[in-house]
């Protein structure tokens, strides 16, 4: 396996199962291209396939591997929303449609409330849930246990239910869009990072990288909190928040659906192979330590009787926080040429396919207006859309 300097083993389980280096670097950085995408992650490579397949000359930049970051580090677990983009229509499409085996299934994801106040907001969220809308179903603590056919400790009070979760290999899922994105003509330009955007000849832009400089018509930033080293007027606007994950050794069938606490504290799937990726407790304490040994605690305190576990691999990811939660897709509000998709904070994987879609469109006809309006970039700054 080709190690870059200071890029170390795969850090995940997820990137150990992949192939070793399935994307090594280019010769040489070609001398420009129509679109470049900073960020080889699933925005990246969402918004990399669509201008692709759309005829496009695009370049993407990613600093060490695609999904090398977050879209790597996570547990796995698609778990859509009430939002257009998080249909799984369109992934499921382009799944079928470049061949994709990315390990996506049905399995359902259960959260379970470990406190009243939560139990009556899940019934309360169940009971207003809109007709057509996917299926969510509050169960008592019982119906939770009999579910999972284990007891459950007594601070569970029941649990969020929807059978229609899903879970992915997150990093089976980039690599497999990004060499569809190269099959539809993009150049993937890894261990190339990207250090900063200025205005070039004849209305372009200049991409200043570690191995040279390439001259682009327009940039797109989908590289997480590290947007905010190319927009530094985002950096009030989105922080970057530290999670801490485990992989345990391999155990019995313990788990067929994604499962959570409360609203995301905790969460966990069981894989394929028999182990559990467990992720969260990052209200225990700043210390990573700490939070690793929380997260080795949880299963046996939540579940008596669980079986005993080693744990093979431990891993941190940042996630990319907005100020109100919700991610930025569309224009730099102060920059012509320039847009951004980040600020998913942690909940990249239900919309990553339709948001870079979004994106894409827009890229191409230059249409400023966001796709989706509650994500409008312009919201970041004070004056809504003045110069930073």
């Amino acid at each position: 396996m080709t190690v870059a300097p200071g890029e170390g083993p795969p850090p995940t389980s997820w990137l150990a199962a992949s192939e070793p280096d399935p994307f090594p670097p280019l010769d040489r950085l070609p001398a420009g291209a129509d679109v470049t995408v900073i960020g080889g992650g699933l925005m990246g490579v969402s918004v990399a396939y669509w201008l692709a397949r759309g005829g496009g000359s695009v370049l993407l930049l990613e600093a060490l591997r695609p999904g090398w970051g977050a879209s790597g580090r996570n547990a796995g677990i698609f778990l859509a929303g009430l939002h257009p983009m998080e249909d799984d229509t369109v992934l499921r499409k382009v799944l079928s449609d470049e061949g994709v085996d990315a390990g996506y299934r049905r399995t359902g994801h259960l959260a379970l409330a470990a406190s009243t106040e939560v139990w009556e907001q899940v019934r309360a969220e169940a009971a207003r849930r809109p007709a057509g809308a996917t299926p969510l179903h509050a169960l008592d603590r019982d119906a939770c246990a009999a579910l999972l056919g284990r007891p459950l400790a007594p601070r569970f009070t029941g649990g969020r239910w929807a059978p229609d979760g899903h879970v992915v290999q997150p990093a089976r899922l980039v690599h497999g869009l990004a060499a569809a994105a190269r099959r539809h003509g993009a150049r993937i330009a890894t261990r190339t990072r990207a250090l900063r955007v200025v205005a070039g000849r004849r209305a372009g832009l200049r991409v200043r990288t570690d191995r040279g400089t390439v001259h682009t018509g327009q940039v797109v930033y989908a590289c997480n909190a590290e947007v905010t080293r190319f927009c530094p007027a985002l950096a009030g606007f989105v922080r970057p928040v530290r999670g801490q994950v485990l992989n345990t050794t391999v155990l019995p069938p313990l788990f067929e659906p994604g499962m959570a606490v409360d609203f995301g504290s905790v969460y966990w799937r069981q894989t394929g192979d028999g182990s559990i990726v467990l992720g969260g407790c990052r209200s225990v304490s700043a210390e990573d330590a700490a939070v690793q040994r929380a997260l080795e605690a949880f299963l046996p305190g939540a579940f008596p009787g669980f079986p005993r576990f080693g744990v093979r691999r431990r891993w941190a990811g940042v996630m990319d926080q907005t100020a109100d939660g919700r991610p930025l897709v569309g224009a730099v509000p102060w920059a012509h040429r320039q847009w951004v998709i980040a600020g998913f904070g942690g909940h990249g994987l239900p919309p990553g396919l339709a948001a870079g879609r979004a994106l894409a469109e827009a890229v191409e006809s230059g249409r400023r207006t966001a796709p989706e309006p509650a994500f409008d970039p312009a919201r970041a700054l004070p004056d809504h859309g003045g110069k930073p």
